[in-house]
């Protein structure tokens, strides 16, 4: 397993073998395994204003804004954060004619708020990848 270091004193372990990249210009990070469609999407936020972080309301609400109506929640222990609040949801949809599974997860408290979406064609492999999320940390 390598862990990789993410903005904002996050980090993520996968496999040895899953590619990792850093878009520089949006602050995202993907992880994803070879020969899969299966991709991680992590975007690490932080919100001050004076120096006082923004209030854990407006973190999820800003990640609860694009969350489609249709989407189910999660089970929160899958994913769960020590210090962190969470919320989760599972929706798919139909894409190119093939139906993509996907899982947004958002971790949230006082001016912080780590957004991850798994995306995939396997349900099974997005609900694996739902579960690698207990390795993530937060220093």
């Amino acid at each position: 397993m390598r862990t990789y270091q993410m903005d904002q004193g996050w980090y993520f372990a996968v496999p040895d073998d899953w590619a990792a990249e850093r878009d520089s210009q949006d602050g995202h990070y993907l992880f994803y395994p070879p020969d899969s469609d299966l991709t991680l999407h992590f975007t690490p936020w932080r919100v001050e204003k004076e120096g006082q972080p923004a209030p854990a309301e407006l973190m999820i609400g800003a990640f609860l804004r694009g969350i489609p109506e249709d989407a189910v929640p999660l089970n929160k222990t899958a994913c769960r954060l020590e210090n962190f609040y969470v919320k989760g949801f599972a929706f798919a949809r139909k894409e190119r004619g093939q139906k993509v599974f996907r899982r947004l997860i958002g971790y949230y408290g006082p001016g912080e708020l780590l957004s991850v979406g798994i995306f995939g064609t396997s349900e099974t492999d997005c609900d694996r990848a739902v579960g690698m999320l207990a390795g993530l940390q937060k220093i």
